[in-house]
């Protein structure tokens, strides 16, 4: 039996996910600590799993005030006072004093992994993105492109390569080097990490200073694009945690919740679920088109959730057969739905594969969303739809295939089999496994590489 510690940052995806990780751990018989520097400690330890509290950190570092020229010669000082707010200078030693076998980390906690490196943890990488690396075949993930052309997809990469060039520049000028990337650098000169300058020219998660540490994927790689997966990642499939617990969800949501499964049984109507991002607040105008698209529809019900981003009565009249909540129990809601309308973050994605759900996906342009929605439609697995042109009717219309032909539910079936069968072998304990047996063999011969792919 090993000790695995699990460390995320606060975002409530990857947070959900981790737990999934967890569980399947403890139950091929390891010891998991949970640790943070997002305050997680009565959602974790309702689960029985012991916690400890991290240092709390500032992804954007924050600058007072100041006049430009006051903001030029204070650089240096500057610059230390953001990575004081980083949160990591007793981070090594308070993960050291719990003697982990294994330290399983949010792959976007760029200084946290750089003091864990250069303090000899073994470390490996929790990634909830697909593929962020440049391969044959493969267009950036944030990127509409389709893999039907190779021009294209050099197209794409260029472009996002002079995109995060020339927003790294805006960054640096509009903060006067109290940008992530110039204080992430302060930090790395001071303990000596090589962290690189790059552009996202060959990848998309920019900056990437995780040297060669293995990456666990928490997706399936049949919902990528075909190419040949990167050395160091490894796909263990979605991770969704069946039992978690929605505490904003209130007593009388679940109630009229049931009301509306136990009329999707006796009566046959159409349950629909869109569920608003609570990363990015939800846009009155078209949350009200999706109203408006179902409105006409009475056979068909309409479940809204508005993750804590707007108030109720902000959506104005609502028609009858739409039922809006501002939290609801997204997987309960998913098992009984027959399709769904997102915005296409790829957590929602894996728990609507998981659960059996064709989708709609209309991508905010936030992060990786669209290259998840050009994979779910690349595959079959539901529609891609443009949303500022497309019109109420035609939102209808594409709802309405999804119900109707039986294709798209079948294709969904076949992915969410695919996705059982990680879970089925336990993917995520094996990659575990095998990163143990690495990390125990190169104890016994320190000449072997101690970071790098299995």
């Amino acid at each position: 039996m090993a000790h695995i510690v699990c460390i995320t940052g606060g975002l409530k995806g990857i947070f959900n996910a981790s737990l999934a990780l967890v569980q399947q751990l403890k139950l091929a018989g390891h010891r998991v600590t949970y640790a943070s520097p997002y305050d997680f400690r009565d959602a974790v330890t309702a689960q029985g799993i012991p916690y400890v509290q991290l240092e709390s950190w500032v992804i954007q570092p924050v600058d007072p005030p100041m006049g430009r020229w006051k903001t030029r010669w204070t650089l240096r000082q500057r610059q230390q006072q953001g990575v004081n707010q980083l949160g990591v200078h007793r981070f090594a030693q308070t993960i050291q004093a719990l003697e982990p076998d294994l330290v399983l980390i949010d792959m976007e906690m760029t200084p946290h992994i750089m003091a864990g490196v250069m303090s000899g943890l073994p470390m490996a990488l929790l990634c909830q993105f697909l593929s962020i690396w440049k391969r044959p075949g493969l267009p950036p993930i944030n990127s509409h492109t389709l893999p039907d052309s190779d021009f294209g997809i050099e197209l794409a990469w260029l472009k996002n390569g002079l995109t995060t060039w020339k927003e790294a520049l805006k960054q640096r000028w509009q903060r006067m080097g109290l940008d992530r990337r110039s204080v992430w650098g302060c930090y790395a000169r001071q303990i000596g990490y090589p962290f690189p300058e790059q552009f996202g020219f060959n990848q998309w998660l920019i900056p990437y200073g995780q040297g060669t540490l293995p990456i666990l994927c928490f997706n399936a790689l049949e919902l990528d694009f075909p190419h040949d997966p990167h050395p160091l990642m490894h796909y263990v499939g979605p991770m969704v945690y069946e039992n978690r617990q929605e505490a904003q969800v209130t007593t009388d949501t679940h109630k009229v919740l049931e009301q509306l499964f136990e009329k999707r049984l006796t009566q046959g109507r159409s349950l629909i679920y869109c569920g608003c991002s609570t990363f990015a607040k939800g846009n009155q105008h078209w949350l009200k088109k999706i109203m408006e698209a179902v409105a006409n529809r009475p056979e068909w019900d309409l479940v809204m959730g508005l993750g804590g981003q707007l108030e109720i009565d902000q959506l104005g009249t609502l028609p009858a057969n739409v039922h809006t909540f501002s939290w609801t129990p997204q997987l309960q809601v998913l098992k009984h739905a027959d399709c769904a309308v997102i915005n296409g973050g790829i957590n929602t994605i894996n728990e609507c594969l998981y659960l059996g759900v064709p989708m709609l996906v209309y991508s905010l342009g936030h992060a990786d969303q669209n290259g998840d929605a050009a994979r779910v439609a690349y595959h079959g697995l539901g529609i891609a739809g443009e949303r500022e042109k497309e019109t109420a009717a035609e939102i209808c219309s594409s709802i309405q295939t999804l119900l109707a032909d039986e294709s798209y539910r079948e294709r969904v079936g076949k992915m969410c089999d695919r996705i059982h069968h990680y879970h089925q072998e336990n993917r995520a304990a094996q990659v575990v496994e095998t990163l143990l047996n690495r990390q125990s063999a190169q104890k016994d011969n320190p000449h072997l590489a101690a970071i790098g792919p299995p």
